[in-house]
C-alpha cells in the first residue's frame, strides 16, 4: 500500500510520445540554453519549461515495487498547461483493470471520471469533500492526494520542489531521443528535503521510507527535458517511474467538466447500491 501511495504522490517528479508529425513550436524557437550546473540546473530547466507553457507527458512504471503496487501496465497520458503558474491545468488518462480513468485539474478543482463507477461522468472532489455523505471524508483524503500529485505534474513546479534537495549531480554523457540530441544528467535527491505539492501531499514517514532517489534527465539544447527516469525504493523493492516529454509549446485544451458531465457523490453512491 505504501508503495502505491508513494508512487502516486511523487508521480509529478517526472500519454503517447511525440510522433514528430506537424510543426512543433518547441522546434521553432531559437536555442536559449545556458550551461547547466548543480547550482543552475533547477532554475534553468524550470525557466525553459515555464516559457514553453504546455507539454504532453507519457509515464510508465516498472520494477518489483511497481508490480507489488499494481502499477505495471498502468500507463499515464497527460496534457499539462502551466502558462498560468498560479492556476495550472491538466487532463490525464490512465488505464486500470481494463477501464479508462480520466482525471482533470482545472479552475482549482480536481475531477475524476472512473467509467462505470461514476456512470461515465466526472465527480468533483471539492463537492464530494463537502458532502454530508459518510463517504465524503474518504474522498477528501483521496482528493488531497490526487490534487497534490496532479499539481506536482507541473514540470516546472516539481523541479522547483527539488531545489535544495539535490545531494549529487553529474553530467553523464549524451543520447539521442526521438531524433533530438540530449545531454544526460544524473542527480540524487533526498525526498525528505523536497517541497511543493507532490511532497506536501505525502506523510513524512512515507518520504523517509523512500530513501534517496536517483533521477536521470535527458535534456535538449533548449534546456527542456525529453525523458525522465526516477528510481527509488518502495517497501524495500525498486520502483522506476519513466516519463517522456513531448509537444512542448503546442496548444492544449483542458476544460473543467460542467452540467450533465458531472455526478454528485450521493448520485454515485446511489448508483453503486443499485
Amino acid at each position: 500500500m505504501a508503495a502505491g501511495v508513494l508512487a502516486l504522490g511523487l508521480s509529478g517528479c517526472g500519454g503517447a510520445a511525440d510522433d514528430g508529425a506537424g510543426e512543433a513550436p518547441d522546434a521553432a524557437r531559437a536555442p536559449q540554453a545556458s550551461e547547466l550546473t548543480e547550482v543552475s540546473f533547477v532554475e534553468e530547466l524550470a525557466a525553459a519549461q515555464s516559457e514553453a507553457g504546455t507539454v504532453h507527458i507519457s509515464m510508465t512504471y516498472s520494477g518489483a515495487g511497481a508490480e507489488d503496487a499494481g502499477l505495471v501496465g498502468v500507463p499515464l497520458e497527460a496534457d499539462v498547461d502551466i502558462s498560468d503558474p498560479k492556476n495550472p491545468a491538466m487532463a490525464m488518462q490512465m488505464e486500470m483493470d481494463g477501464e479508462t480513468a480520466d482525471l482533470i485539474l482545472a479552475g482549482g478543482d480536481f475531477y475524476m471520471n472512473m467509467g462505470e463507477s461514476t456512470s461515465g461522468k466526472f465527480l468533483s472532489m471539492a463537492e464530494a469533500a463537502e458532502s454530508d455523505n459518510p463517504m465524503g471524508a474518504l474522498f477528501k483524503g483521496m482528493g488531497d492526494l490526487m490534487e497534490g500529485s496532479l499539481q506536482g505534474m507541473d514540470p516546472a513546479a516539481q523541479l522547483q520542489g527539488m531545489d535544495g534537495a539535490i545531494t549529487s549531480f553529474e553530467e553523464s554523457g549524451s543520447e539521442t531521443v526521438d531524433g533530438v540530441e540530449t545531454t544526460v544528467y544524473t542527480i540524487v535527491v533526498d525526498p525528505t528535503k523536497m517541497s511543493g505539492p507532490q511532497a506536501e501531499s505525502l506523510p513524512k514517514e512515507v518520504l523517509e521510507q523512500a530513501g534517496d532517489m536517483e533521477i536521470v534527465y535527458r535534456v535538449d539544447e533548449e534546456n527542456l527535458p525529453r525523458t525522465f527516469d526516477l528510481t527509488m525504493e518502495a517497501d524495500g523493492k525498486e520502483l522506476v517511474m519513466s516519463s517522456t516529454f513531448s509537444d512542448w509549446g503546442k496548444p492544449v485544451d483542458v476544460t473543467a467538466p460542467s452540467g450533465d458531465q458531472l455526478i454528485t457523490l450521493d448520485e454515485m453512491m446511489d448508483a453503486a447500491m443499485g
